[in-house]
């Protein structure tokens, strides 16, 4: 019986219940370090998908390994400065190591005496290049990337690095329509070409035993609780997290009352901020396809041909908000997603949209 709750519906953190994706972290980890040349990985999916989670148990895996430095990257301003920085600082690291323990290894080669020289590019070779002699590879995590400045900046920094062979990995994380938005972007090329990790459903055997592990209950109360999340990561936290804190038990009654915590706080931490990233014809696909409606029913309520409908269509499929279920028809893919859209749409609300 778990004494504290086990759960942690805090976007980017690890629960002590993780459920890893079809590509589980292990795969990744193994990829990486049987490399001989440097990778790009962008890992994808909805907000709420566990990217972040997900590159943070990669980088914890690969922390592990002796042979890796692991330097982990804020998307802001100066961000190629703090690359460079971090890194002479454990360049730096290194050689203090190699010489408090200098009866046990040759210190031949350490030396660090870089070039004194405000170019940042040529100190940054010069200190991968001395890592690269000592064996060391590096591994870069980035969290929600973009097409921002500092991101073009270090793409092209990446590139001449890989050029070079030096042994370097970038993890990133970042939503669907990133790829949509940089088609035309020749700066961000690197993230076309990334090798791509998305984040699919959470295994429904895998939440199923999950749930009747924490709660000690019958299949059939588990599978519920499974079904209401859709395989969505952060449901799946989220529910759990709120039916330890309110209704362990189970009880019918008491899960009432949890599942209306639930359905709100899925609302407001992860639906209005996934419909923030849209554009307002996207609001309008998702709301037109509401109840199972064909394609030419679509097209008349947007009062768009086929052709025009087809690309939100894409585009709500890329993002991970939609599925085809048979010709003509899709449906949403995030658990009560139907629920949200009725409540963007009634004026008493708090999540109305005003159409």
């Amino acid at each position: 019986m778990f004494k504290s709750n086990p759960f942690n519906p805090t976007f980017g953190d690890i629960s002590e219940l993780f459920l890893q994706a079809e590509t589980s972290p292990k795969e990744i980890t193994t990829l990486i370090q049987e490399s001989n040349f440097a990778r790009s990985i962008f890992i994808t999916g909805v907000h709420g998908s566990g990217k972040t989670v997900y590159m943070t148990k990669v980088a914890s895996l690969l922390t592990q390994d002796k042979d890796f430095i692991h330097i982990d990257l804020l998307n802001k301003e100066g961000m190629l400065e703090s690359f460079v920085n971090k890194l002479y600082y454990i360049s730096n690291s290194l050689l203090n190591q190699a010489l408090n323990s200098i009866e046990a290894i040759s210190v031949r080669g350490l030396s660090l005496k870089f070039s004194q020289t405000d170019n940042l590019e040529i100190l940054l070779d010069e200190i991968m290049e001395t890592l690269k002699a000592r064996g060391k590879k590096v591994l870069i995590t980035i969290d929600e990337v973009d097409d921002s400045q500092p991101i073009q900046e270090f793409a092209q920094v990446f590139a001449a690095l890989k050029r070079k062979n030096y042994l370097l990995f970038c993890l990133m994380t970042g939503l669907p329509e990133l790829v949509l938005n940089i088609q035309n972007n020749s700066k961000l090329t690197f993230l076309l070409r990334s090798e791509k990790v998305i984040m699919t459903p959470l295994n429904n055997t895998a939440m199923v035993q999950a749930y009747q592990k924490v709660f000690d209950c019958p299949i059939e109360k588990a599978i519920r609780l499974a079904q209401l999340t859709a395989g969505y990561s952060y449901a799946f936290q989220l529910l759990g997290y709120y039916t330890f804190e309110q209704n362990p038990s189970l009880s019918d009654d008491a899960f009432v009352s949890v599942r209306k915590i639930y359905e709100f706080s899925l609302f407001d931490n992860a639906y209005q901020k996934i419909l923030e990233g849209l554009s307002e014809l996207d609001k309008r696909y998702l709301i037109a396809i509401q109840g199972g409606k064909k394609l030419e029913d679509v097209c008349a309520i947007m009062k768009k041909d086929k052709v025009f409908v087809s690309q939100y269509r894409r585009r709500a499929i890329e993002r991970g908000l939609i599925k085809p279920t048979r010709h003509g028809v899709v449906e949403y893919t995030l658990p009560l997603f139907s629920e949200y859209i009725d409540a963007i749409q009634n004026p008493d609300s708090i999540f109305y949209l005003g159409y």
